[in-house]
């Protein structure tokens, strides 16, 4: 449960301005935790940190493994600091020219909120996350090959106890990323029987034929992590806390289906006999398919939850806080047979809720969660979130509809143990937003502010309901503060590798932004 008032900013790692084509753990995320404490702000949210797919448009929300750390996110200035690269590496780098890439259709599906393959070839610009991808993976590693050629006594200590803690992970996504190159075949499911079978002893043997290639995969991991636990101790130092997120289901091209395929409703070939997804609704006619395999929740009741207990505890050890995307799934998801083009047909079907809910707790003292709770079935997950004390989302955007006087998103229906939000990285920013509005969503606006709104006020005056919220905890997007327009919007659902693109620049973090911020969030009672 949230004890204080308090806010923070919402901006994920690669949307930090950089000289290598994405955002990273290197001076400028160091620089905006020193605007965050400027600003009075005490949590920093980002999105999913786990690494990205090529094959679903680069969505942090569809990811090869629910543990592993995206490797794009290391810092190549903090490697050269410790001699792992040299200048001249880092110049040539940034000199080099990068083409227009083309992602042509793979076989992985891509997740919650994105097609289940891209739409034919995509053409994307040379600033996307795909051509920084192109560019850092052979820096990255050299920077490993140098590491396991140099590393010191002390480095090499360092570096087998983190193998050894992350093992439960590690060995197994290794070998599959591993496996993916040396077969020159991305998709598991197309790997020769005995591979995809999981045979001991032809495992056994690729491990022993892969040895220094999984190596190199785990120093990458250790380089990572290290990283990352840095940027966290500054954090905490400057009392800023990170808030992760988890999305609920993984995809089928993953490293948890393939060395776990039993925790999944699976064919006898592999093949997801069931997919996740969301009904019709009065937004969507056929409703949204995204393709994750379903889990077989009675085995993981059967073993314990221990791979979702591993999973939590390993969030537990990256942030303060984490979102769990799609709550409602732990209690009642949406099951569509696999043939099924689309989300229209399917059912609800009952998850382990109260099984599950005991499991985590008789694990951990504390369940430091937010729920995502967003949705047309949101009301059926309430109750379970005041019993167990576990604060739930709520958007002011979403609080000017036709239901406004009852919605719960209005903020005079908000409460206390909760998370505001003026808009979520899946949104329209909130400019963006008051573009789109029809005249009777701006006549709601205006009525519940008592003054006319404007392109050139509703911003400010967004960002002040949220932050008057009686609710304990209110996040406010980077954009929001900036007061940028739709072409700054994170994400499109549906628009795969077209979203996730979009960058901050580096002077727009002003001292008169932080002074504004800071005057606010005094204001209402959060600093």
């Amino acid at each position: 449960m949230l004890q204080t008032r308090s806010s923070g900013l919402l901006l994920h790692i690669t949307s930090l301005p950089s000289a290598h084509g994405v955002g990273d753990l290197g001076p400028e995320a160091y620089q905006f935790a020193d605007f965050l404490e400027a600003a009075g702000q005490t949590f920093w949210q980002i999105l999913p940190l786990t690494p990205l797919d090529p094959g679903s448009g680069f969505s942090p929300y569809s990811s090869p493994s629910a543990f592993a750390g995206n490797v794009l996110l290391i810092s190549l200035e903090k490697l050269a600091e410790e001699g792992l690269l040299t200048a001249d590496d880092l110049a040539v780098f940034n000199e080099q020219p990068v083409q227009d890439v083309t992602i042509t259709e793979l076989p992985s599906n891509t997740g919650e909120s994105e097609p289940a393959v891209l739409a034919g070839p995509l053409t994307l610009a040379p600033s996307t996350l795909h051509a920084a991808w192109i560019k850092k993976r052979p820096l990255l590693k050299q920077a490993a090959e140098t590491f396991l050629r140099d590393a010191s006594a002390a480095q090499r200590n360092d570096y087998e106890r983190f193998c050894a803690w992350q093992s439960h992970w590690l060995d197994e996504y290794a070998l599959f990323t591993a496996l993916q190159d040396s077969t020159g075949e991305p998709f598991w499911l197309r790997w020769p029987d005995e591979l995809m079978r999981r045979d001991p002893a032809v495992l056994a043997q690729q491990t022993e034929l892969l040895r220094h290639d999984l190596e190199v995969i785990k120093v990458q991991q250790y380089f990572f992590l290290r990283q990352w636990n840095e940027l966290i101790a500054y954090c905490y130092n400057k009392r800023i806390h990170l808030i992760g997120d988890i999305p609920i289901y993984v995809q089928l091209n993953s490293a948890d289906v393939w060395s776990n395929p039993t925790l999944f409703k699976l064919d006898e070939n592999f093949q997801p006999l069931y997919v996740a997804g969301a009904p019709p609704d009065y937004f969507s006619e056929y409703g949204q398919r995204w393709g994750n395999p379903i889990y077989d929740w009675a085995e993981h009741e059967r073993t314990g939850f221990s791979w979702w207990l591993r999973r939590i505890r390993h969030q537990q050890s990256l942030y303060g806080l984490t979102r769990l995307d799609h709550f409602l799934g732990f209690y009642e998801y949406w099951e569509i047979p696999a043939s099924e083009p689309t989300a229209k047909i399917g059912e609800w079907v009952k998850a382990p809720f109260e099984s599950f809910m005991r499991a985590m707790y008789r694990q951990f003292v504390q369940l430091p969660i937010i729920a995502e709770d967003l949705g047309a079935k949101a009301a059926d997950i309430q109750p379970q979130l005041r019993h167990y004390a576990i604060p739930g989302m709520r958007v002011v955007q979403f609080g000017f509809g036709d239901d406004q006087p009852t919605s719960s998103y209005a903020p005079h229906n908000h409460t206390e143990n909760m998370v505001v939000y003026s808009g979520t990285h899946d949104n329209n920013t909130t400019l963006g937003w008051f573009r789109e509005a029809d005249a009777d969503l701006r006549e709601r606006l205006n009525d519940y502010l008592g003054f006319t709104v404007t392109e050139e006020n509703v911003v400010d005056q967004m960002i002040r309901l949220t932050m008057r919220s009686v609710a304990r905890l209110a996040i406010l997007p980077i954009q929001d503060v900036l007061d940028l327009d739709e072409t700054h919007r994170m994400n499109t659902p549906g628009a795969g590798g077209r979203s996730w693109q979009w960058r901050l620049q580096p002077d727009q973090l002003t001292v008169e932004v932080a002074e504004r911020l800071l005057k606010l969030t005094r204001l209402t009672g959060r600093g």
